[in-house]
């Protein structure tokens, strides 16, 4: 396989960004696009050139795909993602891979049966600000990891397209996922506190998180940034070890590491457009899962084992937000899946 025959399913908000990533990379053919909405379907359509549905199975029965993408909202993923395996086709969906351990088991087992590759898209670990802490920490440059503090807060507008889910599957996610990657541990038990939001759902969180190597975790989130803040989010990470810390902070994409001898700022992880061409964590992300699909090997950075822990941290701190109760993750994973 020389090209990428892809199918998109899903074109909302973040299909945007996807687009003008897969447009710059010549690995990909957009062979098809499905959205509920016609006319937006059709419009992205004629302007790709391809085939618009507004039904992702009769996209699936028609058309002969490589690979799907699927940018549904989180509850929706697992009937297409099941579908999509068995029609043959490699998929890339969208974090969180499920909004249950149930479902993200059913997904990598589905991929399993298939032979086929499936990729999350967890993107903070295409930022080269990650990367820089994680290769400190496997290092030995941070000395043992004592605790990680995330903060991930988002604009107030975007709560009625989220309160159909606690933030932790939204915004808490990635550091779920971010602090399993950088410390290499698994969360045992977590405890979590959710005020009711205004007009139902959960527009605040905070959890605590407790893992297996000792290392205490924190995470924040929230649909509560005014409308006139400076920016839409204010995500920050601070990471504390006996010999090092380091602290990222968005949106001024800065990364600062130090210890007792100096301070240092490795390069910023801007995602903006050079010279008119993509560029960026998810633009590294789409080209790495390109690259896995044509080499026919699976992700040694997207392991869908790592994504399935994380929905199962998850899943456990919005149980504790109703309980009130410390919660521990459920899985049932096979150990080659990790």
């Amino acid at each position: 396989m020389s090209r990428i025959r892809l199918g998109l399913i899903g074109l909302g908000r973040f299909a945007e960004q996807h687009l003008a990533c897969l447009r710059d990379l010549p690995m990909y053919e957009i062979a098809a696009v499905c959205d509920l909405d016609g006319e937006r379907s059709a419009a992205v359509g004629r302007e790709l050139g391809c085939p618009a549905y507004t039904d992702w199975r009769e996209l699936l029965a028609r058309e002969p795909l490589d690979a799907v993408d699927v940018l549904l909202p989180e509850h929706l993923h697992a009937d297409p993602v099941l579908a999509a395996l068995e029609a043959g086709c490699h998929v890339f969906v969208e974090k969180p891979l499920a909004i249950s351990s149930a479902e993200a088991e059913r997904m990598i087992e589905a991929a399993q049966r298939a032979e086929r590759l499936l990729f999350t898209g967890h993107v903070c670990r295409f930022d080269p600000r990650y990367i820089a802490v994680r290769e400190g920490a496997a290092s030995g440059a941070f000395g043992r990891l004592r605790t990680i503090y995330a903060r991930r807060n988002n604009g107030k507008r975007y709560f009625d397209l989220y309160r159909r889910v606690n933030p932790v599957f939204i915004l808490g996610i990635h550091d779920i996922d971010l602090m399993h990657w950088l410390s290499g541990s698994d969360v045992e038990e977590v405890y979590a506190l959710a005020p009711p939001g205004a007009g139902g759902g959960q527009d605040a969180l905070m959890a605590m998180l407790k893992f297996r190597d000792g290392l205490t975790g924190v995470i924040e989130n929230n649909w509560l940034l005014p409308d006139h803040a400076p920016a839409d989010m204010d995500v920050r990470m601070e990471i504390v070890g006996d010999e090092a810390t380091a602290q990222l902070r968005e949106p001024d994409e800065s990364l600062v590491l130090w210890n007792a001898h100096a301070a240092r700022a490795p390069v910023p992880a801007s995602g903006a457009p050079v010279y008119g061409r993509a560029a960026g964590p998810l633009y590294a992300e789409l080209r790495h899962v390109g690259e896995c699909i044509i080499a026919g090997r699976p992700s040694p950075i997207l392991n869908p084992g790592d994504a399935l822990r994380a929905v199962a941290v998850a899943e456990a701190i919005a149980a504790s937000a109703v309980s009130g109760k410390p919660e521990r993750p459920k899985l049932n994973t096979k150990e080659e899946n990790r």
